[in-house]
C-alpha cells in the first residue's frame, strides 16, 4: 500500500512539474491576439483615432467654407472696384500711400489731342505696371503711322506726373522720323477726375483725361 501511494505522489510531482515547465514557457504568450482584453483596447484605440480623423476633416471643411466665402467676398469687392475704375482716371479718396499707384495699373487712353494746329487730332495710349512703369502707343486716326515709346507714371500727393522717351515712328515697320516726347502733369478736379496738361519739347500745350480701356 505504501509503495503505491509513493508512487501515485512521484506521478503527480512529475506531472506538477510538467506543467509548471509548460507554463514558464508559454508564459510570454498570455494575453496576446486571442485576448479579448488587448482586442477591445485595440478596437478602443481605433475608435479614438477615427474621432481625430473626423475631427481634423470637420476642421478642414470649416477652414474650406471660410476660404470660399472670403474669395467670394473678395470677388465681389474687385468687381465693385472695377466697376468704379471704369471711365476716367480718378485720385481714389484717402488712402495712407502719397505715392501708391494702384489705381493707375493697367491700360488707359487720352482723350484726341492735337500737337499743334498743323497736326490732326491723335491719341495716346498708356500700359503701366504696379510700379508705374509701362509703355506708350501713340496713333491718329486715319493713318497707319505709329509711335512707340517707355513711359512711366509717378505720384507726389494729388500731382501725377506721366512720361514718356524720345523714340521713333514707323508705318508698317518702316521708320517715318522721331517722336518727342510728351510731358504730362495732371491734377484730380473737385470730383476726384484728373485732368492732364500736356507738353513736348517743341512747346505744343493740351489737356485730356484718361480713360481706361
Amino acid at each position: 500500500m505504501s509503495i503505491f501511494s509513493m508512487s501515485a505522489l512521484d506521478i503527480f510531482a512529475s506531472a506538477m512539474g510538467t506543467f509548471i515547465l509548460i507554463a514558464v514557457v508559454l508564459f510570454p504568450y498570455y494575453l496576446r491576439k486571442d485576448s479579448p482584453v488587448r482586442e477591445i483596447m485595440k478596437q478602443v484605440g481605433q475608435i479614438k483615432a477615427i474621432k481625430k480623423q473626423i475631427k481634423s476633416a470637420e476642421g478642414q471643411a470649416r477652414a474650406a467654407r471660410a476660404a470660399a466665402a472670403k474669395a467670394r467676398a473678395e470677388t465681389a469687392k474687385a468687381k465693385k472696384e472695377t466697376a468704379l475704375a471704369k471711365g476716367p482716371m480718378r485720385l481714389p479718396k484717402g488712402g495712407k500711400d502719397p505715392k501708391s499707384l494702384k489705381f493707375a495699373l493697367g491700360c488707359w487712353k487720352t482723350d484726341p489731342f492735337r500737337h499743334g494746329p498743323r497736326y490732326k487730332p491723335g491719341v495716346s495710349q498708356y500700359c503701366f505696371d504696379k510700379m508705374g512703369k509701362g509703355n506708350m502707343l501713340y496713333s491718329r486716326a486715319g493713318e497707319r503711322m505709329v509711335c512707340a515709346a517707355y513711359a512711366s507714371i509717378r505720384r507726389e500727393g494729388s500731382v501725377i506726373y506721366i512720361d514718356d522717351r524720345n523714340s521713333r515712328c514707323n508705318i508698317d515697320q518702316k521708320d517715318k522720323g522721331p517722336w518727342r516726347a510728351d510731358h504730362l502733369v495732371c491734377r484730380p478736379d473737385a470730383n476726384r477726375i484728373i485732368f492732364c496738361e500736356g507738353r513736348t519739347s517743341t512747346g505744343s500745350r493740351w489737356r485730356v483725361r484718361l480713360n481706361r480701356l
